[in-house]
């Protein structure tokens, strides 16, 4: 993997907001602030067409990231009622929460996959209701945890509006909707279940939203008593291997090019996050709940240095990788007292 984003490394290195960057002919980056978060901002793309521009993740929903939007868009003199469509990679606040505000001024139409109408959808019920809290105690988490992350959640909850619907869905393989540009959807799910990545076609990039970042692994979480999103993260790195783009635009930290080699770098990872999850339920039988295995787990920090909402990101991570190993038929999981219990199968 080679950086190419230089003046964005060298930007993330001093802990400074990177700069407004034309990537290429008809084609710049904005990067737009989120308040109070490690990943200190989400890189917006704006892409010219025929007509107008596209606009990709346009940011978290704050005025001072409204204004470093606005006011990058002006440094690419990008007029915002020229922008005729905003993608959506997935509807985590930090890339969706200012669409809707886009749409208001400019009257773009709001693009998505369908699976992230769904969770918009989920995300607008009360994440403290009695189905969010009944996965935290089959996950076996202490009553303490439960009431930080609903405190949490609380904080987060209620701010100056509700992030906004699709206008139009897009599914894999499409071409967006726009003239002179071959930008086309590629479903990519696992970080969220309808998280797109962007083949700009026209351009030779891939704008890859959260799912294949430069120097983080993207958290990769089950937050309900189904689904298996490792599977399908995994699944979708496939679906990218071989497209090697000119250059990779990650919506976090900094462009690159080399995507073969970055995909095998987060296989291995999960590889090893497995093996390491699997080691951890054969050294302490006879059987533990999500929450023991994650606290033995060897997380960038210690456990007790975590936050409430970084102690969730962990759980549901590590509840990933339990039903990935499930699946190999590596463990198995039993309930008892609405805890789910997790055992290694036996080693022939």
């Amino acid at each position: 993997m080679k950086v190419t984003g230089t003046l964005q490394r060298q930007a993330w290195l001093r802990g400074e907001l990177p700069p407004v960057e034309q990537v290429t002919r008809g084609v710049w980056s904005v990067p737009v602030p989120i308040p109070d978060n490690p990943l200190r901002y989400v890189l917006s793309y704006v892409i010219e067409h025929a007509s107008g521009f596209v606009l990709v993740d346009p940011g978290w929903d704050d005025p001072a990231s409204w204004q470093a939007l606005t006011d990058g868009l002006a440094e690419c003199s990008v007029p915002l009622d020229a922008i005729t469509a905003v993608l959506i990679t997935h509807v985590h606040p930090d890339h969706h929460g200012l669409s809707g505000a886009v749409r208001e001024k400019s009257g773009a139409w709001i693009g998505m996959h369908e699976r992230e109408g769904t969770l918009l959808t989920a995300f607008a019920q009360a994440a403290r209701g009695p189905e969010s809290l009944g996965y935290l105690r089959w996950c076996g988490a202490p009553e303490e945890h439960i009431g930080a992350f609903a405190a949490f959640t609380e904080s987060r909850t209620g701010g100056p509006r509700e992030m906004a619907s699709a206008d139009r869905y897009l599914s894999h393989g499409e071409l967006v909707a726009v003239p002179g540009l071959r930008l086309r959807a590629v479903w990519t799910p696992g970080h969220s279940p309808g998280h797109l990545c962007f083949h700009d076609e026209t351009h030779g990039l891939l704008l890859t939203g959260d799912h294949v970042l430069p120097r983080i692994t993207p958290n990769i979480s089950a937050y309900d008593l189904e689904s298996e999103p490792l599977k399908d993260y995994l699944d979708s790195l496939a679906t990218l291997s071989g497209l090697e783009p000119g250059e990779v635009l990650p919506a976090h930290e900094y462009r690159f090019a080399g995507l073969d080699s970055r995909l095998g770098d987060l296989r291995a990872h999960h590889e090893d996050r497995l093996g390491e999850t699997l080691a951890i339920l054969r050294a302490r039988p006879p059987a533990q709940s999500a929450w023991q295995v994650a606290t033995r787990v060897s997380w960038s920090r210690r456990w007790d240095e975590l936050s409430a909402f970084q102690h969730q990101a962990a759980l549901g991570e590590v509840v990933a990788h339990l039903r990935h190993l499930q699946s190999r038929q590596a463990a198995t999981c039993a309930v008892a007292d609405g805890v789910g219990l997790w055992r290694p199968t036996a080693v022939p």
